[in-house]
């Protein structure tokens, strides 16, 4: 492997290694739906998942359930409806709110899809040679929910 200036970076560079990490896949992951005919982008995998265990979400409930900001989820969202894989209706409490579902394309499609997600998970599982990646991970984003890395920061600044 050729020299690579961030890994010698250490812990401080974990952030990009992980946005580089992802990516990679994220880049990968499109060209192999493209090349499979698929007209949907990676990213849209949690969209599809969660929708298929609600039901039926609005974007505030998908930005809460995935920890990402609502700009993300409202993007994605918009993405998937335009492609037909996605339905919306107003909330029937708010009707500024809007409630997504999955369109009947979306779940005539979702066997091949499963098919590959479940070729993907195992591909993706062999790049672990154990299985505490995924238990430190969760272990990182439960501390730095608890205590960001600008607050870790700044008591070590005080010391």
């Amino acid at each position: 492997m050729q020299y690579d200036f961030v890994n010698e970076l250490g812990y401080l560079a974990i952030a990009t290694r992980l946005k580089r990490i992802s990516e990679a896949m994220v880049h990968s992951g499109r060209d192999m739906y493209k090349s499979l005919g698929m007209d949907i982008e990676p990213n849209w995998y949690l969209i599809f998942r969660l929708l298929q265990k609600y039901d039926q979400l609005s974007v505030m409930e998908m930005t809460a359930k995935l920890h990402f900001s609502h700009p993300s989820v409202i993007s994605l969202v918009n993405k998937m409806e335009a492609n037909g894989y996605l339905e919306s209706a107003p909330d029937k409490k708010d009707s500024r709110k809007r409630q997504f579902r999955l369109s009947e394309k979306a779940h005539s499609n979702i066997p091949e899809f499963e098919k590959v997600w479940t070729a993907g998970t195992i591909g993706v599982e062999k790049l672990f040679t154990d299985n505490s990646f995924l238990d430190q991970l969760e272990s990182i984003e439960i501390q730095l929910s608890q205590s960001d890395f600008k607050e870790r920061t700044l008591n070590e600044l005080s010391k």
